[in-house]
């Protein structure tokens, strides 16, 4: 019987990294594998250290991914194929994009579609696959309700820790806890550091740990802020697009985060810190993870 072809996404964090090494040793008979990494440049180093682990230890033949932005109007993405030595690490492709489309932010979520699910989609039909051919993602049980329910219905995507094996985080904790090497980025910063999908409460801590982890953003915020879209239309003079909630610029977020306020606690529900939640606690509808499809 001839194997399905599967394409995996990894993202860069634990579960879809445990995701991959379940696959491979539990379904291997059913699936041949194409284990995905699509790499935004603003990736923590940490994660492509995982990653790079996972692929190694494991064997994974990882096809290491980055979009190829064309200036021109109407173009789509494309892709380009790097490893673990050549990835971009200083925003490349994010800067490529926010040049062509202006500042994606939770009103424009499209970093994620253009940076990871149209790149590999643009890698699939390179290899003769429709952009529909089913990937597997790796969105666990415990947060079923991320799970995109329109494509999993046609096939397009597939959810093992939910249909395969019911997987929580305390399994993917249980399973790393014993394995050799982790995950090692601190739990408050996470692989997109300074995401507009956080909260308010919890950017404001991350750049009370360091603000440089806010140079990136604070440079596209300055260099195409005032982009609207790809057809060259801008925003109206003095009032440029910026990243976070609240029409809150980096500036905002690091001059918030020299005043006294509770620390954002990755380990504690803010629903039992004891304070009254408000809008510097609203998260995007997916919290603070951006999974391709």
């Amino acid at each position: 019987m001839k194997k399905q072809k599967l394409f995996v996404s990894f993202s860069g964090g634990r579960t879809s990294g445990y995701m991959c090494w379940w696959l491979l040793n539990n379904k291997s008979d059913e699936y041949d594998f194409i284990f995905t990494f699509a790499n935004t440049g603003a990736e923590h180093e940490d994660t492509l250290e995982f990653v790079n682990e996972c692929d190694v230890r494991w064997g994974l033949n990882l096809v290491w991914l980055e979009a190829k932005v064309n200036p021109e109007v109407g173009a789509p993405i494309e892709f380009s194929v790097v490893d673990f030595k050549t990835a971009s690490r200083k925003g490349e492709p994010f800067k490529a994009l926010a040049a062509k489309h202006g500042v994606p932010n939770s009103e424009r979520p499209f970093c994620t579609q253009y940076l990871k699910t149209n790149v590999i989609n643009s890698y699939k039909r390179s290899l003769g696959f429709k952009s529909t051919h089913a990937t597997a993602i790796g969105i666990r049980a415990d947060e079923a309700d991320r799970a995109n329910i329109n494509q999993a219905s046609k096939g397009h995507s597939i959810y093992p820790f939910i249909t395969m094996q019911h997987t929580t985080k305390d399994d993917v904790v249980a399973f790393f806890r014993v394995n050799d090497f982790d995950l090692e980025v601190d739990e408050r910063l996470g692989n997109c550091v300074t995401c507009f999908k956080k909260s308010e409460r919890h950017l404001m801590t991350i750049a009370k740990m360091d603000k440089s982890h806010f140079d990136l953003f604070a440079d596209i915020e300055r260099d195409y802020g005032h982009i609207k879209d790809a057809s060259g239309g801008r925003c109206k003079e003095g009032d440029p697009y910026v990243f976070f909630r609240g029409n809150k610029s980096t500036k905002d977020i690091l001059e918030a985060s020299k005043g006294s306020f509770r620390e954002f606690d990755p380990s504690i529900k803010q629903t039992q810190m004891g304070m009254d939640l408000g809008s510097v606690d609203l998260v995007g509808d997916c919290g603070a993870s951006c999974e391709a499809y």
